[in-house]
């Protein structure tokens, strides 16, 4: 039965793309202006070490980026979402239809892989950058708790001590016990991502630190995690690449954040990227796309505008704090049918 159903539904899944891609929102003459923003993660080969360790949902391989790409050059306006957010403002006329790229985290593949892509097209881009993580060896949290369950899963007989009871604890579909030899796939660790977000940020942080300390695990890696600054200056001084902010630690702007910490996360990491990059910082991401009343408001007080993890495309009236992007991963958008339909507004 299941491979009768499986190619059904491939078919089914299939033809919907295929109708998205031809007579999505992409393929129509707008009444308003439109902006399209795209929001990218890392950019890594599939047989790349770092790509083992990260989320389905996380990664598109350099020659699907570049894809993405030619078909966006070929169908919209490119520019800069600051640039767009100054017509705006201005009373300026707006192009019809807009595209603005964007990758979140600062990540180093994005100027292994990425950059190179941009330069060649001539695409604008904004990174947004973990203003205290860059240019050192520390990485996120779900990174972290990924390599941390791989380099377990190889002794399984740890599973038992106590510094790793929070993670057996987690529900997810994934084995924690000694008796289980294999690595958690992608998606397992996904899996295992989401259900730690239960947890705050810093919590999720010490408790790493103590299973990693107490085990004595190193993860010994090859590549440096995220962004140095003088790749970021690079970058930022060919004019197609804006350093955006993405607070100075990515932590989650929830409502239980303190006012004192907003202020650090908000504020001093614009001010961090500027002095690093002798450019202004006119934008900023929302980690997680979390974001609380207060941290909305004082992302009002020192931003050009902002941007969220919800899907969708957005206009002149549009909020500028609240800006809509569609994600992209390998899986959804790995050619011209599925990239175009994931960007139709259908799918």
């Amino acid at each position: 039965m299941a491979s009768i159903i499986t190619p059904v539904k491939y078919s089914i899944k299939r033809g919907l793309q295929y109708l998205s891609a031809s007579f999505g929102r992409h393929t129509r003459k707008p009444d308003q202006p439109e902006l399209l923003l795209l929001m990218y993660h890392r950019i890594l080969p599939a047989d790349d070490p770092r790509a083992l360790l990260e989320e389905p949902g996380m990664m598109v391989s350099p020659e699907t980026f570049k894809l993405h790409m030619s078909l966006i050059k070929s169908l919209f306006e490119t520019m800069h979402l600051s640039h767009w957010l100054e017509l705006k403002d201005s009373g300026k006329q707006l192009p019809k239809r807009a595209c603005a790229i964007t990758f979140d985290d600062g990540w180093a593949d994005n100027y292994e892989f990425a950059y190179p892509i941009l330069k060649e097209l001539e695409i604008p881009a904004t990174i947004y950058l973990v203003a205290d993580m860059i240019g050192k060896s520390a990485t996120f949290w779900p990174e972290r708790l990924s390599a941390l369950i791989t380099s377990i899963s190889q002794h399984p007989d740890k599973w038992s001590h106590e510094s790793l009871h929070w993670i057996t604890q987690l529900q997810t579909s994934y084995l924690f016990n000694e008796k289980n030899t294999l690595p958690p796939t992608s998606e397992q660790l996904s899996e295992i991502i989401a259900s730690a977000k239960s947890l705050k940020d810093s919590e999720v942080h010490r408790r790493l630190d103590v299973a990693e300390t107490q085990l004595q695990i190193s993860y010994g890696q090859q590549h440096a995690a995220l962004l140095n600054w003088q790749q970021v200056n690079e970058m930022c001084q060919s004019g197609l690449i804006e350093a955006g902010s993405h607070t100075c630690n990515h932590i989650r702007l929830t409502k239980d954040i303190q006012q004192t910490v907003l202020s650090r996360e908000i504020t001093d990491s614009k001010q961090i990227i500027e002095q690093q990059t002798g450019r202004r910082v006119k934008t900023f991401c929302y980690p997680n796309g979390d974001y609380s009343s207060a941290a909305k408001t004082l992302v009002e007080q020192h931003y050009a505008g902002a941007v969220t993890t919800e899907s969708g495309w957005n206009t002149a009236a549009s909020n500028p704090y609240l800006l809509r992007r569609i994600g992209m991963h390998e899986d959804i958008s790995h050619d011209r049918t599925s990239f175009l339909a994931r960007i139709s507004g259908w799918l």
